[in-house]
């Protein structure tokens, strides 16, 4: 997830619903045509492919969809529109703004050079980078977005930056670290493209080449181009403007930064790196890239692999969250199961995580779970403060700062977003991949991609 609170979005033209509709009418039988001549392999989660025709055909879903197993693809198929302005269709090889599925690739980049004595997790930073500008702070930190480094909303505009240049400018501005080095959790895109730059200067080779022939990222994925008009066949991010408009809500011009971002990937692509988790290339690093980063002897909701998993350790997502974009990559290394789904057209909140728990039961075979997921809803009443108690008897304590609210888990505070536009009450947890909501009876409904209930209030409400 890619947060970046004060940018302007890039309004394009408007286009009436109803031209919108015509063209998807006139298309729908290619589509169709093409779907299943080039896709065949589909067929056999039609239950799946039902499902997100729906979805489409409600306005609610636009992207593509890609499950591979030990056998290879075994579902792959797009729906709706890449680009709603000249109407073309959304197919499994249409590539995206990867948003922060970047992280991930950057992070195992990152746990591979360790692995072969190339960095040292625990060595400062500056032993690498010598102008990082906090001298404590650890290449760990940076992994486990606890360096305390300042946030990139400090050097808007990012307009052709590159990775040295926003890390110069943090430095030049002399300022004292968010909270010291290793003590608190703050989601950090620079973290992670400091950390891009800083496998650069260990190694001397492009980091987009480290990540291929380290990490076994698919030869064909790129970093973007700097200008949109230069990037061909992508996917455009846009959302509906209310009555039958529809605006851009796309990546943003001029964008030279890379490793928390900025990736140019199919749901192809993805479903294909994900597939790499359960094979040899990656097997030398899956137990620390799946084990829970520590913060300062508290267990984060991250791994230090980036990735949020079960408790076994053997089923891990990510996701890339940007303007109109909405991504997720999920992967059992038990089951040998890989899901990636892309999207454009600014999923509503309380569909996403509906529709991500929706996939992984569709993929694994509970067909009726997955559809179920799919007729649920999310309240939709903001978050209270207070103390509550989860499933598993663990309290977690909610709190609000001036217009922000917090969650503390496991003595650690995060951030929560509104998810949306202002008057939802949906809350967003970077970190720990959490939605909030306030239920009827005033229960906390706490909604990850591996739970989902009620948590009552236990005492009065915190301040």
């Amino acid at each position: 997830m890619r947060l970046t609170m004060n940018r302007p979005v890039f309004e394009g033209k408007d286009v009436g619903l109803g031209s919108i509709l015509a063209h998807v009418k006139r298309i729908a039988l290619t589509v169709a045509t093409l779907c299943a001549s080039a896709i065949a392999y589909a067929s056999d989660s039609t239950p799946l492919h039902e499902a997100l025709q729906k979805l489409a055909l409600d306005g609610r879903f636009s992207g593509a969809v890609v499950i591979r197993d030990a056998g290879g693809v075994r579902f792959a198929r797009g729906y709706g529109l890449a680009d709603p302005f000249s109407a073309r269709p959304f197919t499994p090889e249409t590539p995206v703004d990867s948003a922060s599925l970047a992280k991930p690739v950057t992070a195992a980049v990152v746990l591979q050079l360790a692995r072969a004595g190339k960095l040292d997790l625990d060595a400062p930073v500056r032993r690498y980078l010598g102008g990082y500008p906090q001298e404590s702070a650890t290449v760990r930190q940076l992994l486990a977005h606890s360096a305390g480094m300042l946030l990139e909303d400090t050097v808007e505009p990012l307009d052709g930056k590159t990775n040295e240049m926003i890390m110069k400018e943090i430095a030049d501005q002399h300022l004292p670290p968010m909270f010291a080095p290793g003590t608190e959790f703050a989601y950090c895109n620079t973290c992670y493209s400091t950390l891009a730059l800083l496998t650069e200067k260990v190694t001397g080779i492009p980091h987009l080449t480290l990540a291929k022939d380290l990490v076994a990222l698919p030869r064909d994925v790129t970093i973007r181009p700097l200008r949109l008009a230069d990037w061909q066949g992508r996917a455009i991010g846009y959302r509906r403007a209310g009555g039958e408009r529809i605006e851009r809500a796309d990546s943003y011009e001029s964008e030279a930064f890379y490793g928390s971002g900025n990736l140019s990937i199919s749901a192809a692509q993805l479903a294909l790196w994900g597939s790499e988790w359960w094979q040899p290339r990656l097997a030398g690093i899956r137990t620390i890239a799946t084990t829970p980063a520590q913060i300062s002897g508290k267990t984060s909701g991250l791994t230090w692999g980036n990735w949020y998993c079960a408790t076994d350790g053997q089923r891990c997502h990510y996701l890339g969250h940007h303007e109109g974009f909405h991504h997720m990559l999920y992967w059992d290394a038990k089951l040998r199961i890989s899901v990636a789904m892309v999207s454009n057209n600014t999923l509503a909140p309380a569909l996403q995580q509906r529709l991500q728990r929706a996939l992984v039961a569709f993929a694994t075979g509970d067909f009726r779970s997955g559809e179920r997921e799919l007729g649920m809803v999310l309240p939709d009443a903001p978050v209270q403060n207070g103390r509550y108690l989860l499933a598993n008897r663990e309290a977690v304590v909610v709190s609000s700062d001036a217009d922000r609210v917090w969650i503390e888990r496991r003595g650690l505070r995060y951030r929560a977003f509104r998810a949306g536009a202002v008057g939802t009450g949906i809350r967003y947890v970077p970190g720990l991949d959490v939605y909030l909501a306030a239920s009827p009876d005033g229960h906390l409904h706490w909604l990850s991609l591996y739970e989902d209930f009620e948590a009552p209030r236990t005492q009065a409400r915190a301040r």
